[in-house]
């Protein structure tokens, strides 16, 4: 099996290192900047949960700088998407190129319409939904510390594949120790997705804190708070999803396994780059608009984070 990762950051890295441990997969990893550069010529180190080194000479890395290699264009099966939200359009005319006639796309990163983006480019018939909660942080160019088991669901959308198209990924996501996990509901799996990032990323990336922190009695309330605030939009969109005390359980469940991890939005913060805000909190904000209810607490959120924007 051919598979791709695009727009290997932080969790991108993870997913491939670990992909590149299973038999029978050929693995081509696309990345950018001075991380990307260091796997190419150097390789890639996972840290934390397990400690692995990836040599260049089994993944072919790439750089966006320098462009896709045309020896890959046209054979993968499947393409996992995991650059950042303002990335997915372009990531998805970069999978179009390479993916085969038979070939799948699944986007793992954070935030509202990816989906509908990816379906836009390649077509409904070639896209699933995917989320993931695994904790992932670069310490350094080359390196990536797995900061904390989660999960991994892929997902079915109107139009798109079903399970028994994704059984080989499965399969292989199984092999290299993500424990996947299928729902026939991708609506909703990445809804709750958005809303563990809604009510994680920027109460983190505010305070300064890793996740474990948000445990604490007057950090989790407003978390909890602000992730039902979205969930009453979702409800209006008539996403099906569990009940608030079912939310709230897997709130503290994502807490508690990632609780070393360094969110996105605190990295990007910390290094100067534009979160992923627009796509969360000021999403969720727009959307309510929309049915007609108000969100003031994601609203407030996404205020703080794009004033402390570095432009």
């Amino acid at each position: 099996m051919r598979i791709a990762i695009l727009g290997a950051g932080s969790l991108g890295s993870l997913y491939g290192a670990l992909l590149s441990q299973v038999d029978g997969v050929e693995l081509f990893v696309h990345g950018r900047g001075i991380h990307g550069a260091h796997m190419a010529a150097e390789g890639l180190s996972v840290e934390g949960e397990r400690d692995f080194f990836v040599s260049n000479d089994d993944v072919l890395f790439s750089l966006d700088e320098v462009g896709l290699p045309s020896a890959a264009l046209g054979t993968l099966d499947f393409v996992l998407l995991t650059g950042k939200s303002n990335q997915i359009e372009m990531l998805a005319g970069l999978a179009r190129q390479l993916l085969n006639a038979d070939g799948y796309v699944l986007s793992l990163s954070n935030g509202l319409g990816h989906t509908e983006l990816c379906q836009g480019v390649l077509g409904p018939h070639r896209v699933f939904a995917a989320t993931s909660t695994h904790g992932a942080w670069r310490p350094s160019p080359g390196t990536v510390h797995w900061a904390g088991r989660g999960e991994t669901v892929l997902g079915s959308l109107s139009g798109g594949p079903g399970m028994e198209e994704a059984i080989p990924l499965l399969s292989v996501l199984e092999q290299a120790g993500w424990s996947p996990q299928w729902s026939n509901d991708g609506i909703a799996i990445v809804w709750r997705k958005v809303l563990l990032n809604i009510a994680i990323n920027p109460i983190a990336a505010i305070a300064g804190v890793e996740n474990g922190a948000l445990l604490r009695p007057e950090l989790f309330s407003s978390a909890l708070s602000t992730m039902l605030e979205g969930a009453s939009v979702a409800r209006l969109e008539r996403v099906v999803l569990p009940d608030d005390s079912e939310l709230e359980e897997h709130l503290r469940r994502v807490l508690n396994a990632t609780s070393e991890n360094m969110c996105s939005m605190l990295q990007d913060l910390r290094n100067g780059r534009r979160t992923e805000i627009k796509f969360l909190n000021q999403a969720i904000v727009e959307r309510g608009e929309r049915v007609g209810i108000q969100t003031p607490l994601n609203q407030v959120l996404a205020a703080m984070i794009n004033a402390l924007h570095v432009e």
